[in-house]
């Protein structure tokens, strides 16, 4: 029996909503639900920021401001890729 061993692969270019809006420029990989994962974060990142005290009108000045890049590039964005990872490994083949 062979261990497994785990390979990097980065899809990123590949993948794509399935009802793309360009006829000329489909998706490799079209998927189904492709834009919801960002649509329930940025929502639950909004709705977290109002409960803790701030206003919509701030919470909204924030997702769009470069501090949401930022926390894709940082704690958000390891946390969303050990998600990914741990949902990922729980499906099995």
């Amino acid at each position: 029996m062979t261990a497994h061993t785990p390979k990097e692969i980065d899809i990123t270019g590949r993948i794509g909503p399935l009802f793309f809006t360009d006829v000329n420029v489909p998706a490799e990989c079209p998927m189904y639900s492709y834009e919801r994962p960002a649509y329930m974060l940025w929502n639950a990142v909004a709705q977290g920021m109002v409960n803790s005290g701030m206003t919509e009108a701030k919470a909204i000045k924030w997702l769009q401001s470069k501090d949401a890049r930022h926390a894709l590039d940082g704690e958000l964005g390891t946390a969303l890729v050990k998600l990914g990872e741990q949902f990922g490994a729980s499906i099995k083949p």
